[in-house]
This record gives structure tokens, C-alpha cells and sequence, in this order.
């Protein structure tokens, strides 16, 4: 009986970048929801930290996301009062968004969950090895990104 290629044989190196990807995921998830936080709440969050108030059409262009997909996040946050939403005064059509002052108590514990990750993410690598990972994931992402 003859076996059929799996798709890790196909693709050895695209196959273990998903089963990474997936585990940094869960472990990112796991860190933030101590803060009551799920992954992905904290960039957008972090993208108004840094920037303040912002329209969504922006934060949507910054984060790289669909404008929908940034409206059910941001329900989500401001039900939970992490971010303020409201109309621009020039162009009532325009939703602007801040991050709220309950949101700011969160900052230190991202900044310490993503310390945490970044820690147990490399902590296997020497220092030279982790410079060379960030050149050839942002090399992987430039690909990716122009596919």
C-alpha cells in the first residue's frame, strides 16, 4: 500500500511555523486572560495607549484588520469599558475611538504578559540566534505579504 505525502512532507517548514504560531497563541491567551483580556484586545488597545484617540477606519488600516472585524472587537471593549466610542463633531459619520482610563490600569500587565511571552518564546535560543529569527520572520512576513 503506497502512502499518500502528508501535508508536513509538503511543506516541512510551513507546517512547523503553524504548530508554533498555534502554541504561541494559546500561551498568549493564557497570559492575557489573567488580565481579562483575550489576544488581540491588547494591540488594538496598545494601538490607542500610543496613539490616543483615533478614527476606526484608522485603527482598523493600523492593525492590519478588516473594519468589521474591528466593530465586534470593539463592541466587546467598550462593553466591558476598555474603550470609549463616539462621533467625530465635524463628520457625524465618522466613529473616533479612545482608550478608556479602566483600559489604562491593564497597560503594565500587557507589557508584562508580552514580556513574559517574548521570555519563554526565545528562551531556547542564544542572542545571535534570536536576531537571526526576527531577520527571517520579518523576511517570512515581507513574503507573505506581497502573496
Amino acid at each position: 500500500m503506497t502512502s499518500e505525502p502528508s501535508i508536513e512532507s509538503r511543506g516541512e517548514v510551513s507546517f512547523a511555523f503553524a504548530i508554533t504560531a498555534k502554541l504561541h497563541r494559546q500561551r498568549a491567551d493564557e497570559l492575557l486572560n489573567q488580565i481579562g483580556l483575550h489576544v488581540g484586545q491588547e494591540t488594538l488597545l496598545d494601538v490607542l495607549w500610543t496613539e490616543g484617540e483615533i478614527t476606526q477606519t484608522e485603527l482598523a488600516n493600523r492593525l492590519g484588520i478588516q473594519p468589521a472585524t474591528l466593530t465586534i472587537a470593539l463592541k466587546r471593549l467598550e462593553k466591558n469599558g476598555l474603550v470609549v466610542r463616539s462621533r467625530d463633531p465635524e463628520d457625524r459619520r465618522v466613529s473616533r475611538v479612545q482608550a478608556s482610563s479602566k483600559s489604562s490600569e491593564l497597560r503594565e500587565g500587557v507589557m508584562l504578559a508580552w514580556a513574559r511571552l517574548e521570555h519563554e518564546t526565545v528562551s531556547n535560543l542564544t542572542e545571535p540566534e534570536r536576531a537571526l529569527l526576527a531577520i527571517l520572520l520579518n523576511k517570512v512576513t515581507d513574503g507573505l505579504s506581497d502573496g
